[in-house]
């Protein structure tokens, strides 16, 4: 039977939601507590729960060859500083066990599930501000050409009034 892998909590979420461990889902924001990465964190990208073994984006190990892999980390080496609430299950089983230790806890904040939408406008108004970047660059480039050809008239003009000179 294939269990799930939990880890700790940063002591923030530990205070908000009452509980010690939880179990790491792709998605959530971890950090290495231990070991030669650590201090080094990052986004779930994967979990092995067969390894009992989390893979990390942004921590990577170099092979033989020279390409870059994922490292698998040990969980008991990791802890959870952000859940990802995306599945409501996993809010539903925070709840659950607070009903059962009878305490109240923090309900996560709006925002963070507010983000994605916020960030969609920001990229649309960066690729409007590139587009009109782009068309005003156009403009200039052909403005520009213009004066380059101008210039190599300047240019012969000049040097026949320094050979009339001499």
């Amino acid at each position: 039977m294939i269990s799930k892998v939990k880890v700790t909590l940063s002591s923030d979420l530990k205070k908000r939601y009452g509980i010690r461990a939880f179990p790491v889902a792709t998605g959530d924001i971890v950090k290495v507590k231990s070991g030669k990465r650590k201090g080094e964190g990052g986004k779930v990208v994967n979990v092995n729960h067969v390894n009992g073994r989390v893979s990390v984006e942004g921590i990577t190990i170099a092979k033989e060859d020279g390409k870059q892999t994922e490292l698998y980390l040990r969980a008991q080496d990791l802890t959870i500083t952000k859940l990802d609430f995306s599945r409501d299950e996993r809010l539903q089983k925070i709840r659950q066990i607070a009903a059962i230790k009878r305490i109240t806890i923090q309900e996560p904040e709006p925002e963070e599930q507010e983000e994605e939408p916020a960030e969609i406008e920001a990229e649309a108004t960066e690729v409007k501000e590139a587009d009109t970047l782009e068309q005003n660059a156009d403009n200039s480039e052909g403005e520009s050409e213009e004066e380059s050809e101008e210039e190599p008239e300047d240019e012969a003009e000049s040097e026949k009034s320094e050979s009339e000179k001499e």
